[in-house]
């Protein structure tokens, strides 16, 4: 995700990377070692403010300050990018910052903070191991500061230690998604999917609610690897699985089930209204195979819980023996 940030002293605006939407949440126990970092930074200097900032494509937002009653600011209050505040050009130029005192600097004099009497300023960017920005730890004071180089090592230590937590938030995560999403078509493994298929299986069987899954298979896929290669067939594979994701509802769970068959678990969900999930999203997932693969189609078979299962394979084999019927041409659209 990219952001524009103001450079005070150049008057300018610069483009970055800053956190997207794929970024890990903050664990609680992240939460509390930042916290105790901020603390410690703002006692080190005896500062009335420390603080994380985070930014976002628009704005700039206070994740954690240290706790004092000297520190004017809340957490979770925003500038609007642009505004021109230390932490974009910390940002902006991604390096440290140091301000010794703003009301004797030609230009930095009417920076924002200094209407809160936020004169002096050191800061430093924080980034994530992919090189997005996640914001800036700094700290600022109310008279002139020139924070001593001794200082200045101790909050860059604190720093790496920030990063360091948000790479191994990042490994985590990234392990996480090779244990349960398939590699080429990034949508849920058949591990995965199974899981939910028998947790949904386990509620229902508890609930008495009933929930559909709809089996499916690409028809003529091996024909497809033959006459056009196995590289067009991943293709066919991923946008497929792209197509379908896109028109699901966000309660639905879509997985590979193995090669060309996927498996689109619906809880809560009459299989009449599976039927009228497939209606909607079959013709827009044929097309837009068909731009590159002429009369691509797919075959699928609807089966819905009920009370009479004892273990949810017999519901897959309902589906299997539709998805097959289906097949066979004794049911077209």
């Amino acid at each position: 995700m990219k952001a524009k940030v103001y450079l005070h002293l150049e008057d300018k605006l610069e483009e970055v990377s800053v956190s997207g939407p794929d970024k890990p949440e903050i664990e609680d126990t992240i939460m509390v070692k930042w916290q105790h970092i901020v603390n410690l930074i703002a006692r080190l200097v005896n500062v009335p403010t420390g603080l994380i900032m985070k930014v976002t494509d628009d704005s700039l937002k206070i994740f954690l300050k240290n706790n004092s009653e000297k520190n004017i600011f809340e957490v979770g209050e925003s500038d609007p990018l642009g505004c021109g505040v230390y932490c974009e050009t910390v940002i902006g130029k991604d390096h440290e910052l140091l301000v010794v005192d703003a009301l004797s600097h030609e230009k930095w004099y009417n920076n924002p903070e200094v209407k809160w009497g936020m004169i002096s300023y050191y800061g430093l960017p924080i980034k994530w191991p992919d090189g997005e920005f996640f914001g800036t730890i700094c700290v600022m004071d109310t008279k002139e500061n020139h924070f001593s180089e001794e200082f200045k090592s101790v909050m860059k230590e604190l720093r790496n230690s920030v990063e360091k937590d948000l790479a191994l938030l990042m490994n985590r995560e990234n392990l996480v998604k090779m244990a349960e999403y398939d590699s080429l078509t990034e949508i849920y493994n058949r591990r995965k999917i199974d899981s939910i298929l028998n947790n949904e299986f386990k509620r229902s069987k508890r609930s008495e609610e009933i929930f559909s899954v709809v089996l499916i298979d690409l028809n003529g896929f091996k024909a497809i690897n033959d006459n056009f290669g196995h590289e067009i067939g991943d293709k066919v594979l991923i946008n497929f699985a792209s197509s379908v994701s896109k028109r699901i509802r966000s309660t639905d769970y879509f997985g590979r089930w193995g090669g060309d068959e996927f498996l689109i678990v619906l809880p809560y969900t009459k299989k009449s209204d599976a039927e009228n999930l497939i209606d909607k999203l079959y013709n827009n997932a044929v097309e837009d195979i068909q731009s590159f693969i002429p009369n691509f189609s797919f075959s699928y078979g609807i089966a819905e819980y009920n009370t009479n299962d004892e273990v949810y394979d017999s519901i897959i084999k309902r589906a299997d023996d539709l998805m097959y019927y289906m097949k066979k041409g004794h049911k077209t659209r």
